[in-house]
């Protein structure tokens, strides 16, 4: 890893890795049920077999049962209604918040061209080397994980939370497909670099606690993301030659870069070619 990178990215890590150490780690939740079919869609979809994150959007309690098919709406643990969440009368348009630390574009150009270029391999990847049985660390006295504080973060209004942590509101808008989401139970806090192809680029070398710092990252660099979640199925761990969300190539590319410049993360070499070329094309 570059030097000049190093007093940031301990700092980070040290914030991301301490409450694993001083709070307990969550149990690891039941396999979840093939994500639900995007409503408009009129069809079931599969979960991707290449992704290995589907158990981490939340308790089992707290997952979509296949019959829903609604947007504006709160699940109520241990039934199976929901109960609307209203929102504030009078709100502007839905925004995408993107994350932390977003290069401009000159940076992100000169990041790229930095970045080593060698093959990818993910042979052996487990996503429990990124944090153990517990998809997200736990936080503070209130033990608020990463997805919560991250969903609080990213809602482009004021979350609506209970008992402390538990996000039970907000709206979301999704870069992936464009969808407006008022219920957490419909968004994934997406890693931009999949943990698959970070692991495939250099982080299979990494201690324990710097993949676990990765996998929580809410400020160091722009990896964590709030989309729906039949958006993050349809990614699953694709890298940027093979999928990119329509609209949001640009900005989506320079937060890739920014996430694998940050972490020393190596491109390969079609990689860096699909990232060159939409630089190539923006505007911004």
């Amino acid at each position: 890893m570059r030097s000049y990178r190093r007093p940031v990215l301990t700092s980070a890590l040290l914030v991301a890795a301490l409450p694993a150490v001083l709070l307990p780690v969550a149990a690891q939740a039941a396999s979840p049920p093939s994500p639900p079919s995007r409503p408009e869609a009129g069809q079931a979809r599969s979960a991707a077999l290449n992704f290995d994150e589907l158990d981490c959007e939340g308790p089992e309690e707290d997952r979509l049962p296949s019959t829903d098919s609604g947007q504006g709406a709160v699940h109520e643990p241990g039934t199976a209604a929901f109960v609307p969440a209203p929102l504030p009368a009078g709100l502007p348009p839905a925004t995408v918040k993107w994350p932390k630390n977003l290069p401009d574009l000159e940076d992100a150009k000169r990041m790229l061209s930095e970045l080593d270029v060698g093959p990818f391999d993910s042979k052996g990847f487990q996503r429990t080397a990124f944090g153990g049985k517990s998809c997200w660390v736990l936080h503070g006295a209130e033990k608020c994980s990463t997805r919560e504080l991250a969903l609080k973060a990213l809602s482009d209004i004021p979350a609506t939370i209970k008992r402390g942590c538990k996000v039970v509101g907000g709206r979301w808008r999704s870069a992936y497909d464009g969808l407006t989401v008022t219920n957490p139970l419909r968004v994934d806090i997406d890693h931009i670099v999949p943990l698959r192809a970070a692991w495939g680029s250099g982080a299979r070398d990494w201690p324990e606690y710097k993949r676990r710092a990765f996998a929580n990252d809410l400020s160091g660099s722009p990896q964590l993301i709030a989309v729906s979640t039949w958006s993050n199925r349809d990614k699953g761990d694709k890298s940027p030659e093979k999928w990119l969300p329509k609209g949001y190539e640009c900005t989506y590319s320079r937060a890739w870069i920014g996430v694998k410049d940050y972490y020393g993360l190596r491109v390969t070499a079609g990689e860096r070619s699909r990232l060159e070329e939409v630089l190539g094309d923006c505007q911004e």
